[in-house]
């Protein structure tokens, strides 16, 4: 099915698909947000693009998943666009191989060597931090948004369009996986709070609908973390455990199918809860047996001075 470009103000545009595509255009000039899952997506965007006469001269990758970037090279090989990102994101798009790496806490096994979390490098010619910037000749606004990914961007178009990224899911996709994976749910949640409290003209984000104020989609997916907090506190009531025994529960509470990437995106998004949770104060880790095991803090613990 060919991809359509799809207005949304006078500057802005999207492809809507399994990633929305931003696409911000003056003349037949254009600028890219993010680029697919791989080759292919690359090359259906670059048609999409041509049906107009349009080449892009710029990509903003939002942040350094697969999936976002993955179309980064074709598209530089054919049109010679050059690449901006985050400080952060910019170490793992230039060296994809710290994804399986980092998910797996050390040399991955073959089975995550895949596109859907190793994309081919691309090299990036920009770095953009918070703030306004001025790339190929487009006025945008980036804002930080933290928590799927630690250097997760957002894009404001001149447009006050808000390109959102992964910072929120769609209905859809809570409704199946509960909790999306997150890296950093401190970060997440305060992200969450930023964009509930914010005032944009619409939102896109990478995976759902614009709306005109996502209010009920952003509670869903605090709700969603919320939900996976309190569950985590729940399976710990019945004593110590360690990481893998609590996803254990978790996933088997989902009654969802695993397959070696899905195992360490859930083992990392339980992570990250745990660490969560014990930045404030609910649980603590102990050794014993040759195991980091984790626990509930009782009240006195928890309220104690430097606990």
């Amino acid at each position: 099915m060919a991809l359509e470009l799809k207005k949304i103000a006078e500057h802005t545009y999207m492809i809507a698909g399994a990633v929305n595509i931003g696409v911000l255009i003056n003349g037949d000039n254009c600028l890219l947000i993010d680029t697919g899952l791989d080759r292919q997506a690359g090359k259906q965007i670059l048609t999409c693009l041509n049906h107009d006469g349009l080449t892009p001269k710029a990509i903003i990758n939002t942040h350094s998943h697969a999936d976002h970037f993955g179309g980064n090279a074709i598209i530089r090989q054919e049109t010679g666009a050059k690449v901006y990102a985050s400080p952060l994101e910019k170490a793992i798009i230039e060296n994809p191989y710290l994804e399986p790496f980092y998910l797996f806490s050390a040399a991955p096994v073959k089975a995550l060597k895949t596109r859907f979390l190793m994309a081919p490098a691309s090299p990036v010619d920009g770095v953009l931090e918070p703030g306004t910037s001025t790339v190929a000749g487009f006025d945008v606004e980036i804002i930080s948004l933290p928590g799927h990914s630690p250097g997760q961007i957002g894009v404001v178009t001149q447009d006050n369009i808000c390109f959102t990224a992964d910072a929120y899911f769609g209905e859809s996709i809570i409704e199946k996986y509960g909790m999306p994976y997150t890296a950093d749910v401190s970060a997440a949640l305060s992200t969450l709070q930023a964009l509930w409290q914010s005032d944009y003209a619409k939102y896109i984000p990478s995976h759902g609908d614009p709306a005109g104020k996502p209010t009920e989609t952003i509670l869903q997916n605090v709700s969603a973390i919320e939900k996976t907090l309190e569950q985590i506190l729940k399976i710990l009531d019945a004593g110590a455990q360690t990481r893998e025994e609590i996803l254990s529960a978790v996933i088997t509470a989902s009654d969802r199918k695993l397959d070696p990437v899905q195992y360490v995106l859930n083992h990392g998004a339980i992570t990250a809860c745990l660490s969560h949770l014990h930045k404030i104060n609910k649980v603590e880790y102990v050794f014993n047996g040759g195991k980091m095991l984790w626990k509930t803090l009782s009240r006195q613990q928890a309220c104690a001075p430097g606990g």
